[in-house]
């Protein structure tokens, strides 16, 4: 220690007296408190050797200089909120947890970054005051409102959750929960980083009770003749009403009508070549589906647009475009099941035209098989719909004897005809 008393004083000399860089009333009122400031701000060294000596050096650094770090809130956080869950008798863990919060306001004063450092402390009220919902929400929701689309991924998940309880309780109605619910996909629809995806997916967990067209019909009912003029509202009900496909309630038109008007985009083409889509013009649909495709900006977007067209092929008729558009997909958005689903959708409804009096159905049914086991290979989110697909196409398998007398057994190769024209492997019930 003394060693380390020397090297302390030798730094504040340098540091807090002749660096004038630093100023150095933040370590202390006087050189004396300097002096004992930069002594307990090696703290830090103890906090997992022996945290009872670091604490108790931490509280000297944070009572005398607590303008010297900002790791001086971030440490102070954690030991707190580790007592707190080492703490058996619940008096006393309350006020380490109150003295947790205390430590994120005063980080505030002295550091600023208030919106992120809400987002934390919200995140620990969800935690540990989870019952405090509108103070919860409040803390949350302003969180997001100054750091915008730099909210942190936590933030984002903490503020659905807390919504979410708020409704829950009577304190907010759904609609304001499914505008929330926008606003947040909307922030981390801006991100590239993986994270923000998985954030999306357990947004759209909390959110899922209030994302069905029973529910956002109403609430597009309601708002749209106060909201017809509002580009955001417009943008992110269209956004809502098309995600979970709600393409046949009239609201939709008007909504997708009214926000293409205002401001033409690849989604505002997508909602119109839905309206058509929906009125059986599918030749303008697919005209406006290719617009959406043209203006998106990014591969995700266009491949989604894409599938828009490649569907609309398949309501047709045309399974070989709706494979060709699906494929585009793929190309687009490699790690998509949605494009083999509906590929395996159209060589299954193929098995009459590849009808050959031989093997040609079951061609149709067992590339039809492959399909959906890709979808479920490489998406997880299409496992569902895929081990439906590769049910129900099983069924239709012949049994051993009717491949047999074709001099074909399960397992070989067979070499699809028609317009399928693809390799697949021989299967029997």
């Amino acid at each position: 220690m003394k060693l380390k008393s020397l090297i302390v004083s030798f730094f504040i000399i340098n540091t807090l007296f002749f660096n004038a860089q630093i100023k150095a009333q933040n370590y202390g009122a006087t050189p004396e408190d300097s002096i004992t400031c930069i002594k307990n701000l090696i703290y830090k060294d103890y906090i997992k050797t022996d945290p009872k000596l670091a604490l108790s050096m931490w509280k000297t650094a944070y009572k005398i200089c607590p303008g010297s770090q900002k790791s001086l809130y971030i440490n102070g956080a954690s030991m707190y909120k580790s007592l707190a869950d080492k703490e058996k008798d619940e008096a006393k863990k309350e006020l380490y947890l109150d003295t947790m919060f205390t430590i994120y306001d005063q980080r505030i004063e002295y550091f600023g970054e208030k919106g992120y450092v809400l987002g934390y402390k919200g995140q620990m009220m969800l935690v540990y005051r989870g019952k405090e919902y509108k103070a919860t929400f409040d803390i949350l929701n302003e969180a997001v409102q100054l750091t915008g689309d730099k909210s942190q991924t936590g933030t984002l998940v903490a503020l659905m959750y807390a919504t979410a309880n708020m409704e829950k309780n009577g304190l907010m109605s759904k609609e304001d929960l499914v505008t929330i619910y926008g606003k947040l996909m909307d922030i981390s629809g801006t991100q590239a980083d993986e994270k923000y995806r998985d954030a999306e997916g357990q947004i759209n967990a909390v959110a899922a009770p209030y994302l069905d067209c029973e529910v956002l019909i109403p609430l597009a009912e309601k708002g749209f003749e106060a909201n017809k003029a509002n580009l955001d509202w417009l943008k992110r009900m269209v956004t809502l009403l098309k995600r979970k496909k709600c393409y046949d309630a009239d609201i939709f038109s008007k909504v997708a009508q009214a926000y293409f008007e205002l401001e033409p985009s690849a989604s505002g083409a997508d909602g119109m070549g839905r309206i058509f889509w929906k009125n059986k013009d599918y030749n303008k649909a697919i005209e406006f589906f290719q617009k959406a495709v043209d203006m998106a900006e990014t591969n995700d977007e266009k491949a989604e647009y894409t599938m828009s067209i490649a569907e609309t092929y398949k309501t047709k008729g045309d399974y070989a475009q709706a494979r060709n558009y699906a494929q585009k997909a793929i190309n687009l958005k490699g790690n998509w099941g949605d494009p083999y689903l509906l590929i395996g959708d159209v060589y299954m409804q193929s098995s009459t035209t590849c009808d050959d009096g031989k093997l040609g159905k079951y061609g149709a049914f067992w590339a039809a098989y492959d399909k959906y086991q890709k979808a479920k290979a490489v998406d997880a989110n299409a496992a569902s719909d895929a081990n439906k697909g590769m049910a129900k196409v099983s069924g239709y398998f012949p049994i051993t004897q009717d491949v047999f007398f074709h001099g074909v057994k399960s397992g070989d190769a067979y070499k699809v005809e028609c317009w399928i024209n693809e390799s697949t492997t021989a299967r029997t019930k």
